[in-house]
């Protein structure tokens, strides 16, 4: 009862610490004029605007880069549609965005605390916590980066490794959903995370297993958890996967060049209000942080102490921590280039230093564990001190430069690919140098008129009375998916003429015609919403038989679920 109360005190001031790291948001109006903000409020927007429209699953962003674009199918699918739903009652996407960082700050917070008590004492725990919560890499996704989809990740990467922890060493039957949920969480926050947060998964995975005498069916049942999780994002995931061709940014290798770590990164203690080539937000310069390198060092150095110590060395969970620290800024330098280069996959994440998203939670670790090893007294002093000098070092640091407050017209429509000119279709010109159309379809050859027309985010209704056969435009960047029908017949959609480069037109036969422009589910839209449909409900059913005939308790030992 007394560790509970402590506990829920601890949680208390994490929730506190959590809400300071964030609090220059509210603070301040609008959000910094620079970085990665505007794409994700713009995104949430979106989002927001097609569930007004009744797209209650978004699909296409009418109001984006010009044409539109399916940002909904591309985009981080937690942080857009939390923020589409909070919108619904804020009426600010702004507001929303600020929202949805003050959740990911505590929930990552506290899921991170209640990993960290699984192997030390509270206030070591806290500590630990507390490190993590001014981390350099995680105040620049905050405040200079505007990064929100890698800050949301941070909620799922203890959740993944404490499910683990309780499914494979506890037994415990809550812990399967969870690891399938945070395995789903981590992909829909920001799939790139999958790779990144792969680096301490697998090891820790095999950590918890070393020990134990059944290695094969909890391998498994984790395993299957695991996968089980990515099929229940599988809506999302299968047409990224397979549609990233139709995007300049599915050619080749994805690493960007020149974005690896050096070592004045490594050593360098100050934080720069701005760099020459970033003048509208704070500088945007990465760091591990000098302090967090040395803890790993100082891990490092106290293992090898141990090591000559001891008779025998048995590998504990600093040993795999300090293994897994040193790999990964490793793989931020120029010297893991070959891997990125060699392997797809892993340049899925674009910019090597993004390996900080891990990182951030390794000095943290290793703090915690050599507090642990302290007796009481000596813990208070140094557990204070830290605090004190974290505090006045870090604290001052939460906050953003040249915020600017705009009207929700800024992000309901923007001519610009606000991800980039790489997620432009390839089949399409530099959005922002196509004439604006704001009443969409018109008669571009060919004499006629339009009579009536409707527009929603998805969809449009032509009436037409042609005195000639007449080609018609919809000034809508076409994509898979997107289909014309005239009086109830599938007309042909083109869209490579070069003078409409990548916009939908169609032809239109002479007389009195009903138009309707549609963008609808492809296969494999389809296929992914069945996959992740029954990818949760056999969830379900799995869960009711499991309480009624209790399978994996007889199966596997584990207690029953209650």
């Amino acid at each position: 009862m007394f560790k509970e109360k402590i506990d829920k005190l601890y949680i208390g001031l994490i929730v506190l610490i959590s809400a300071l790291l964030v609090f220059d948001l509210f603070f301040n109006q609008g959000h910094s004029a620079h970085m990665d903000g505007r794409v994700h409020i713009t995104t949430i927007t979106q989002f927001y605007k097609a569930m007004l429209a009744g797209d209650w699953k978004p699909a296409w962003a009418d109001g984006f880069a010009n044409y539109g674009m399916p940002v909904p199918l591309v985009a981080h699918q937690l942080i857009s549609y939390l923020g589409a739903w909070i919108t619904l009652i804020t009426n600010n996407t702004i507001t929303s965005w600020k929202i949805v960082a003050l959740v990911a700050a505590i929930l990552s917070n506290v899921i991170f605390y209640r990993f960290l008590r699984i192997y030390f004492i509270p206030l070591a725990s806290f500590v630990g916590v507390f490190l993590y919560n001014v981390a350099p890499y995680r105040i620049l996704n905050l405040f200079i980066r505007e990064a929100l989809p890698e800050f949301f990740a941070s909620v799922f990467f203890p959740l993944v490794l404490m499910a683990l922890y309780y499914l494979i060493k506890e037994k415990k039957l809550w812990a399967i959903p969870f690891l399938a949920i945070a395995m789903t969480g981590l992909a829909l926050s920001h799939p790139m995370m999958l790779v990144v947060s792969s680096f301490i998964t697998v090891p820790y995975f095999l950590f918890l297993l070393k020990d134990e005498k059944d290695k094969i069916r909890p391998f498994f049942l984790s395993g299957i958890l695991m996968v089980w999780g990515l099929l229940m994002a599988a809506y999302y995931l299968l047409p990224l996967q397979y549609e990233i061709k139709y995007f300049y940014y599915g050619a080749g290798n994805h690493l960007t060049p020149g974005q690896t770590l050096h070592l004045m990164n490594f050593i360098d203690p100050h934080w720069y209000y701005f760099l020459e080539r970033d003048i509208l937000n704070r500088g945007h310069f990465v760091t591990p942080g000098v302090f967090e390198v040395i803890i790993v060092a100082l891990g490092l150095f106290y293992i090898v102490a141990k090591v000559l110590k001891a008779k025998k060395w048995k590998p504990d969970i600093l040993d795999l921590t300090v293994i897994v620290g040193i790999i990964t800024l490793f793989f931020t330098t120029d010297y893991s280039l070959i891997f990125y280069q060699k392997i797809n996959l892993l340049s899925n994440i674009q910019f090597p230093w993004r390996m900080l998203s891990l990182f951030i939670f390794i000095a943290p670790i290793i703090v915690a564990y050599l507090l642990d090893k302290l007796d009481a007294k000596k813990l208070q002093i140094v557990a204070v001190c830290l605090i004190i000098f974290f505090a006045v070092a870090r604290f001052p640091q939460l906050y953003s430069k040249n915020n600017t407050e705009h009207g929700m017209s800024r992000y309901l429509f923007t001519t610009i690919n606000l991800h980039s000119t790489n997620m432009n279709t390839v089949w399409t010109g530099v959005t922002e140098d196509y004439l604006r159309h704001p009443e969409k379809g018109a008669i571009v050859e060919g004499k006629g008129k339009i009579v009536k027309r409707e527009l929603s985010n998805s969809w449009r209704k032509y009436t037409v009375e042609n005195e000639s056969p007449v080609r018609m435009a919809d000034y809508t960047f076409y994509f898979p998916g997107w289909k014309v029908w005239v009086d109830g017949q599938p007309a042909e959609i083109q869209f490579q003429d070069p003078d409409f480069r990548g916009v939908i037109t169609y032809n239109v036969p002479a007389g009195k015609h009903e138009i309707y422009v549609k963008f609808t589910a492809t296969k494999v839209h389809v296929l992914g919403n069945l996959i992740s449909v029954s990818a949760i409900l056999g969830f379900i059913v799995a869960f009711y038989i499991e309480k009624k005939k209790h399978v994996l308790e007889k199966l596997l030992k584990y207690p029953r679920l209650n």
